[in-house]
């Protein structure tokens, strides 16, 4: 179970990313971490912390069923997933959460080689300098 003060207040301010039409008010000084349940919450345990998303006040409400009519299960169970994705998103985006990215790939499925340009065909080659960080000592400038 993950517990950390830092992502959850990470929601203070941030859009709310529940946004439920006709419930959201747009205000994001009221927006929260809000706790979904998940396979830690039980009697005096809370929910993991990487189980929330960022509701503002109206959606918070809406979606833990303490406004109007409650959420169907698939629109709960729609909003939970769209929520947490869009909250992972913005924890990524703050410098919260870090993800090792891949190698980019082509196409084709090869990795791009990092390092030396890629020369196109048909055009000459460009002129490097010696103060390039690609340059290749064991090669002349211009070979």
């Amino acid at each position: 179970m993950i517990h950390s003060k830092k992502y959850t207040d990470a929601a203070r301010g941030q859009p709310c990313t529940l946004q439920i039409p006709g419930i959201c008010n747009g205000d994001w000084s009221t927006t929260v971490a809000a706790h979904i349940r998940d396979e830690f919450k039980g009697t005096g345990n809370k929910a993991s912390d990487i189980s929330i998303l960022d509701a503002c006040h109206s959606c918070h409400a809406k979606f833990d069923g303490q406004l109007g009519e409650p959420l169907s299960r698939d629109e709960w169970l729609f909003y939970a997933l769209r929520g947490i994705q869009r909250t992972l998103e913005n924890r990524f985006a703050q410098g919260i959460l870090f993800v090792p990215a891949d190698p980019k790939k082509r196409k084709s499925g090869k990795k791009v080689r990092s390092g030396k340009p890629i020369q196109s065909r048909g055009f000459p080659k460009a002129k490097r300098k010696m103060n390039d960080p690609f340059f290749d000592n064991s090669r002349d400038v211009n070979d």
